[in-house]
């Protein structure tokens, strides 16, 4: 037995997956594999799924279970804004291969759930994850569970602690985008993105851009100068430029 938190039970489909990929989105921090929605809208998938969100609103991360049959349907977790400082955090899970499967839940109680505390990024930008708690040398109990194409929650004594998702390049999206890119790996770039990860840590933001200091502005015009626009993986490229951009006009202005 499984669970994604306090009292939310579920067991294991195997060889079940979502329908959706799993998008990664630097605006509002967070990586979904969603269902669409339908011509109801997001209401109307409320009332056909169950989960953890009251209304149209949760404070922790979303997981939708279809109403008939109890299959995870849909999950949207947040992307934290702290970066984990050991490197070797996250060897054990990286070891352990994934097995394919999604939760099924046949309580349709809702329930609540936390977001990652703290986020961690390979160095070649291959591995992103998200961990609840401290990182553990070696996790007691562990399961990698695939859910679809290079996204997995990560669950040690049966209990959720983590998400991981590999090539998050690859699965980068800006705000208007709702399918994933087509190009090829960008592995290049794949470095440029876990930079910008290191570059938006709380430290950084409370000790260089909320202050407006020059050389956090410095380091922002670095990285976007870095992410050349006519080469690899350009749509995805642009996506990233812009928020670097977006970032500097909100944090400097005309400064």
């Amino acid at each position: 037995m499984l669970y994604l938190a306090d009292g939310a039970a579920a067991e294991v489909v195997p060889g079940s997956r979502l329908r959706e990929p799993a998008l990664l989105a630097l605006d509002g921090l967070v990586v979904s594999a969603w269902a669409a929605d339908g011509p109801g809208g997001y209401e109307d998938y409320l009332l056909r799924t169950h989960g953890n969100a009251w209304g149209l609103w949760t404070e922790g991360d979303e997981f939708r279970f279809d109403a008939t049959t109890g299959l995870l349907e849909s999950l949207s977790v947040h992307l934290p804004e702290d970066n984990l400082a050991d490197p070797g955090a996250l060897a054990s899970w990286l070891a352990l291969p994934p097995v394919a499967g999604v939760p099924r839940r046949t309580d349709q109680k809702a329930f609540a759930t936390d977001v990652a505390a703290e986020r961690w990024c390979a160095e070649d930008g291959s591995v992103l994850a998200g961990l609840y708690g401290p990182a553990v040398g070696v996790p007691a109990e562990p399961l990698r569970l695939r859910v679809t194409d290079e996204f997995d929650l990560l669950f040690a004594d049966g209990l959720l602690v983590g998400w991981l998702l590999e090539n998050p390049e690859r699965h980068l999206v800006g705000p208007a985008d709702e399918t994933l890119d087509a190009h090829p790996p960008d592995p290049d770039f794949a470095v440029l993105l876990k930079q910008y990860f290191d570059l938006v840590d709380h430290p950084h933001m409370a000790e260089l851009f909320e202050e407006e200091a020059p050389e956090g502005r410095q380091l922002l015009a670095g990285l976007r100068e870095r992410i050349a626009l006519d080469r690899g993986a350009t749509h995805r490229r642009a996506v990233l430029a812009k928020k670097v951009e977006d970032l500097d006009a909100q944090w400097y202005g005309s400064a």
